[in-house]
């Protein structure tokens, strides 16, 4: 018996790119960023003044994050990963100096 290889149909592969769309939906904040490994978010809730997460996964709407240090573990909602004083912001490589930030967030820095 001769098998023949079966080649994705392009129903399939329009399915496949819609399933990758819908993720990205679910995987990106209501400020368009598209939330990814390795990326280092801070926590804007004054209570937890500082505290940096970094991205291991995200799936699902949903990031499997560490802190900073990789001492604690914990799941965070993409929904609330947004600027507002509860929420997250994107920090920018470069931002950060031997775990903590540069300059303050009302602080510019001044070029010379």
């Amino acid at each position: 018996m001769k098998h023949e290889e079966i080649e994705p149909t392009d129903a399939a592969a329009c399915d496949d790119e819609a399933q990758a769309q819908a993720q990205r939906e679910k995987n990106t904040t209501c400020e368009g960023i598209l939330v990814r490994r390795d990326q280092i978010w801070e926590n804007l809730d004054t209570r937890h003044s500082e505290r940096h997460v970094v991205i291991e996964t995200v799936a699902d709407g949903e990031a499997q994050v560490r802190d900073h240090y990789g001492t604690k573990r914990s799941t965070l909602s993409v929904s609330r990963m947004h600027r507002h004083s509860a929420g997250l912001r994107l920090v920018m490589p470069g931002e950060l100096k031997y775990g903590t930030r540069t300059t303050s967030p009302n602080e510019r820095t001044e070029s010379r």
